[in-house]
């Protein structure tokens, strides 16, 4: 007897609710396109991470399934992002690229509404309890899904300023190491001083007629920069 074939996993046309926001995100896919504000387009389209499941059946955060995978693509299609039949290779290609763009401005919209839901979620424990049965916390959420509660344009912002900033205390980082290169031993003496030296200098004085707004800003990231340090130092002990 030959062996069955594995059953094709159901489409997203299957999943109640899955039409009406692809009704909804259509019209929202050409202003998106026009203005590069693809704010309105994510907000929408998050729609959809919690009514498609996931692997255990959990609202698919990440956008990993079958279903969600194929509802973008039949999106991008509904818009009219798509090459004509019997197009030649060209066509095509520039198309297939229009697509990709579009999907990853869509990708880097996603991630600060993905973030802030799940955040919402510590003050609201109905839908918590409800969507994420035996979960007690965003943070839990947060670590299941392996999502970092940040967006993803704010990441790359501060891989870079961390970069530069290192780069401006003449750390000589591995250019293969991308985001995660650390300081090599070899100036790690040097960098520390000069990180000391910078520190000193500081005095309230420097902070002086500077925006409310950026004192703020500044407060978090002493705040943050602190912990880091005190982070390092325990784990030289």
């Amino acid at each position: 007897m030959p062996p069955r074939k594995k059953a094709a996993a159901p489409g997203w046309q299957a999943v109640p609710g899955a039409q009406a926001v692809m009704d909804k995100a259509v019209p929202l896919v050409a202003p998106a396109r026009e203005t590069r504000d693809f704010g309105p387009l994510a907000e929408v389209v998050f729609e959809t991470a919690l009514i498609f499941p996931n692997s255990k059946g959990l609202p698919d955060l990440r956008r990993e399934s079958y279903a969600a995978r194929q509802w973008m693509s039949a999106l991008l299609d509904a818009a009219g992002i798509k090459a004509p039949p019997m197009s030649p290779k060209e066509v095509r290609d520039a198309v297939a690229k229009d697509r990709q763009s579009i999907l990853q401005a869509i990708r880097d919209a996603l991630s600060p509404v993905r973030v802030a839901y799940v955040f919402s979620l510590d003050e609201r424990p109905e839908e918590l309890a409800a969507r994420f049965p035996g979960f007690s916390s965003a943070a839990e959420v947060f670590a299941y899904y392996k999502i970092i509660p940040k967006a993803q344009s704010t990441i790359r912002a501060e891989n870079y300023h961390r970069r530069a900033a290192l780069q401006s205390i003449g750390a000589v980082l591995d250019p293969e190491a991308g985001d995660d290169a650390v300081v090599p031993p070899a100036r790690t003496v040097a960098v520390v001083q000069s990180v000391h030296r910078t520190v000193a200098a500081l005095a309230p004085a420097s902070f002086e007629g500077l925006d409310p707004a950026v004192l703020a800003q500044l407060r978090r990231e002493l705040a943050e920069t602190r912990a880091a340090l005190l982070a390092l130092e325990d784990s030289l002990s």
